[in-house]
């Protein structure tokens, strides 16, 4: 399953194994640094729609009116973790 992900996808799966929980703005932050703020907006909304269909993430939109969080999923997990295994014996 993980060859089916978009590298954009894949990388916010392991941002969030590395931080447990992140907020789009982080994201925005980190992954579309530079980037106009709408085109990288509507990108990561439909990433994070898909992984959330994937039920690969969790989100969690209470913290504000503006601010959505997200959390992996136990599958989500697994899924980074492999991702992560498979990089690092790429490397090796």
């Amino acid at each position: 399953m993980s060859n089916r992900l978009s590298d954009l996808q894949r990388e916010i799966l392991l941002l969030c194994l590395k931080s447990r929980f992140l907020t789009s703005q982080e994201i925005l932050r980190q992954v579309f640094n530079g980037c106009q703020y709408e085109t990288a907006h509507a990108s990561l909304s439909r990433c994070l729609t898909r992984l959330w269909l994937r039920g690969l993430i969790e989100y969690w939109k209470t913290l504000t009116r503006y601010r959505t969080g997200i959390t992996l999923t136990n599958a989500g997990e697994t899924l980074a973790r492999a991702i992560l295994t498979e990089a690092e014996n790429k490397e090796s």
